[in-house]
C-alpha cells in the first residue's frame, strides 16, 4: 500500500467514525500520536470487540408435500414399471408438480414433470409411466432434422409409447390386485386388438396344420397389434390432448410449422 492511500484510507475511516458516533481503532500500520516517532500507545481510539454472533438460526422446515404425491408414489411401487418410473425422475433430477387442474405432461425445457390432481391415483400413476417415457426421450425426436411429417409420426410413435407402457404398468397393478382396479386410457382396445390378433395367428396355424403359438409367440404378436391400435387412435383423433383437447397429429404440425417459421427466430 503506498503513503497517499495510506492518508486517505485513515482520513476516511475517522470521517466514517464521526459520523456514526463509533469507536474506530487507527488502520494505518504503526501510527501514533504527534511526536511520538509512530510507536506511542494511548493516543489512538481502542477497537471494541465484535459482539458473538450466536448460534446459526436454524431454517424453517420444509413443507409437506401435498397428500397426492404419497398415494401417487404408493400405487406406483406396486408395479416394476412403476418403480422404475420413480428411481428415473430421482436419478435425473426431475421436478414433478402436483395441482389441480392443466392436464398432466412434461415440459422438458424446464425438465418438470406436472401432473393433474384431478386423476385417480391409478389414473396419476398410469400417467406419471407415460410422462417419464416422454422425460427419457427428451429432445428426440430432433424437431429441426426432420421433415414435418417425419416429426409428427416419430411424436406419436412416443405417445404410442408411453400409452402402451402406462397400460401394460395398468395390467400389472391389476394382477397385483387380483382385477381389482380401473382400466386405463385404451387398455381395452389395446386388449381387443391384441387377442384379436393372436386368436387369427391360431386359426391360421390351425388351417395349415401347425402348432399354436407358444407364450412368446403370442406377446409378440399381439403387442404388435395393441401398438398398431393405440398409435391409430392417436392419429385419427380418438385420442385429444389433455391439455388442450387438440389432435395430437395437429399439436405436433404446428410445433414443427412454429420451429420452422423464421419470424419467430432471428437466425434461420
Amino acid at each position: 500500500m503506498t503513503l497517499v492511500s495510506t492518508r486517505v484510507e485513515g482520513r476516511l475511516g475517522n470521517a466514517v467514525c464521526g459520523v456514526f458516533g463509533g469507536q474506530c481503532a487507527d488502520t494505518r500500520q504503526g501510527a501514533g500520536g504527534a511526536g511520538d516517532g509512530g510507536g506511542g500507545a494511548g493516543h489512538g481510539p481502542t477497537r471494541l470487540p465484535s459482539p458473538s454472533p450466536g448460534p446459526p438460526v436454524p431454517q424453517p422446515p420444509a413443507p409437506p408435500p401435498p397428500k397426492e404425491q404419497p398415494e401417487t408414489e404408493a400405487v406406483l411401487n406396486e408395479t416394476q414399471l412403476g418403480r422404475d418410473a420413480l428411481t428415473w425422475v430421482k436419478d435425473h433430477g426431475v421436478r414433478v408438480i402436483y395441482r389441480p387442474g392443466g392436464g398432466s405432461y412434461y415440459d422438458g425445457d424446464a425438465n418438470v414433470f406436472y401432473v393433474d390432481t384431478k386423476q385417480s391415483p391409478e389414473g396419476r400413476a398410469n400417467t406419471f409411466v407415460h410422462e417419464v417415457n416422454h422425460a427419457e426421450h427428451r429432445n428426440d425426436p430432433d424437431i429441426k432434422k426432420l421433415s414435418r411429417a417425419e416429426f409428427i409420426d416419430k411424436s406419436i410413435d412416443e405417445e404410442t409409447e408411453g400409452t402402451v407402457e402406462a397400460i401394460q404398468n395398468n395390467q400389472e397393478l391389476q394382477r397385483n390386485r387380483n382385477g381389482n382396479a380401473p382400466g386405463t386410457l385404451l387398455q381395452q382396445e389395446y386388449e381387443d386388438a391384441y387377442n384379436a390378433a393372436v386368436a387369427q395367428e391360431n386359426a391360421a396355424r390351425q388351417k395349415a396344420q401347425r402348432p399354436p403359438l407358444d407364450a412368446a409367440g403370442e406377446k409378440a404378436v399381439g403387442e404388435k397389434a395393441g401398438r398398431e391400435r393405440v398409435k391409430q387412435a392417436f392419429v385419427n383423433g380418438e385420442v385429444v390432448s389433455s391439455v388442450d383437447k387438440h389432435k395430437y397429429a395437429d399439436n405436433y404440425g404446428k410445433a414443427w410449422d412454429d420451429a420452422h417459421d423464421c419470424f419467430l427466430w432471428i437466425f434461420c
